[in-house]
């Protein structure tokens, strides 16, 4: 049984970009149809446990993997609003090192007062502010101490919330609706200008005709032998994320000339450092990424506090049985920083079995040496502001430390990623922007070379990766491509 629709454009993806391209060209008039592999997850249906946030609201569980030496999780959301329904709320704009990269040697098509308006915009519509006083909370109070005590760069974060209620329960699914991730805020905006929504609906083909996208055809995941069929008149947009849009590409020969679809592959992997204190912490009260330093970003890395869940936070923590819940009762003096690595790799993206991805991702030489240096750092910092201990999570290290002299070994250990427990997240690249359809999927609005009324919106279509947390630059680019559609002559 197939349902029919037809709009003007069709979007594949609810995250930064999705969102944000319905918000821009439902209010611009243009008739406009989402569609989500997700479900749709109701504020009152989130629990506070971390278990049923990721069943509900993560991919695979937060069991989804890329393989090299090591096996690093790569953090996605599957519901609409995509992964903004599960990140620290952390806005960053674009660096001008990066921006002049991408114009220079990539052909960027937009300005930079142009991002910049975008942004400003962004910023009053969804509530972009520092964490006030009362909600800072003390994991964020102590890295912003430990910065002053050493002299170097912090801030505090810029988030996207409003009124924030300290819960620290970002990564679950805002209880509250204080986070404005897309589905609190673009999504019903959009649907309240005339957009329509198909949630657990997975987008499989692309029909064709005359060299131009004209629809898409898609399955209802949780109802077997269910279609849709959305017919685009004007344009179909690919919001997916790095991963499941070359996925849709590769499984519509999209990009074949190229070769490029699904490479170059890259992310911030990142680890965590602990730090024991005598004074209370309180993990489970505060803006969940509340405090940044980005001083050695010229260094490729960048420093965020992470309040974690005490179920997700018990992995990190050295130990079984009687010595692991001794360690858990301890866990309000505990505070957790974590770097976040502006890496050099490069990797792959590929449909797996069952329809999944294969993601084969292997941190270079270089960028373990830069998590080693970021462990280091952040050892020194938990030492500035009066931790009493360290416990740095690193194989080959003793478990806890008690002095900054106990860390320097880590200078001695092998250069591989498995020392370390490491996450990947800000995905970007694999289906790269570029003036070349040799050397490129997308040309710099965003347009498939090989197909006319095909666009790419999302993080995929970024060159290279950020160094700082991209949703406002996901944003920011998916608002400009979807204002020159809406602006666009009708054929």
């Amino acid at each position: 049984m197939t349902t029919r629709d037809g709009a003007d454009v069709v979007i594949i993806g609810t995250g930064a970009a999705g969102a944000t391209a319905a918000r821009v060209l439902t209010e611009a008039g243009v008739d406009t149809v989402l569609i989500e592999e997700g479900p749709s997850v109701p504020t009152n249906e989130l629990r506070g446990d971390l278990y049923s946030g990721m069943k509900r609201v993560w991919r695979d569980m937060g069991g989804q993997l890329a393989h090299g030496r090591s096996f690093i999780p790569i953090l996605q959301a599957s519901c609409v609003g995509g992964t903004t329904a599960i990140n620290g709320a952390i806005i960053r704009r674009l660096p001008t090192e990066i921006y002049d990269l991408w114009r220079r040697e990539h052909g960027f098509a937009f300005s930079y007062e142009e991002l910049e308006r975008v942004w400003d915009t962004l910023d009053r519509e969804l509530g972009v502010a520092e964490p006030p006083d009362p909600v800072r909370g003390g994991n964020n109070r102590l890295l912003a101490e430990a910065t002053r005590a050493l002299g170097i760069g912090g801030n505090w974060i810029q988030r996207n919330v409003k009124g924030c209620e300290g819960k620290a329960r970002c990564l679950q699914g805002c209880p509250t609706e204080r986070k404005q991730s897309m589905n609190v805020s673009y999504i019903p905006r959009a649907i309240a200008a005339g957009a329509r929504l198909y949630p657990t609906c997975r987008a499989r083909r692309l029909q064709v005709k005359g060299g131009r996208a004209i629809g898409v055809e898609a399955e209802f995941v949780d109802r077997p032998g269910k279609s849709l069929f959305v017919e685009a008149r004007r344009a179909v947009i690919v919001a997916a994320s790095a991963i499941q849009t070359p996925l849709f590409l590769q499984e519509n020969g999209i990009g074949r000339r190229s070769g490029q679809v699904g490479r170059r592959f890259q992310a911030h992997p990142g680890t965590a450092v602990i730090g024991r204190f005598d004074e209370k912490v309180d993990l489970w009260f505060g803006a969940t990424q509340g405090y940044e330093s980005d001083h050695y970003w010229n260094e490729r890395m960048k420093f965020e506090t992470l309040a974690l869940p005490v179920e997700l936070g018990a992995v990190r923590l050295p130990g079984v049985g009687p010595e692991l819940m001794h360690q858990l009762a301890d866990y309000g003096h505990l505070a957790q920083w974590a770097v976040q690595v502006r890496a050099r790799a490069h990797g792959r993206v590929r449909s797996g079995l069952a329809g999944g991805a294969t993601i084969s991702y292997d941190p270079t030489d270089e960028d373990v040496q830069t998590l080693k240096l970021g462990v280091k750092r952040l050892t020194e910092l938990l030492f500035a502001a009066g931790a009493r201990e360290v416990l740095p999570g690193v194989h080959g290290l003793p478990d806890r430390i008690r002095s900054f002299d106990e860390i320097r070994p880590i200078d001695a250990l092998p250069d591989d990623p498995r020392l370390f427990h490491c996450v990947a997240t800000h995905l970007f690249g694999t289906a790269v922007m570029g003036t070349d359809p040799a050397r490129s999927v997308v040309n710099p609005f965003g347009e498939a070379h090989e197909l006319s009324g095909l666009f790419v919106a999302d993080s995929s279509y970024f060159p290279t990766n950020l160094g700082v947390n991209p949703q406002h630059t996901i944003a920011a680019v998916a608002w400009l491509i979807a204002e020159q559609i809406a602006n666009a002559p009708r054929r």
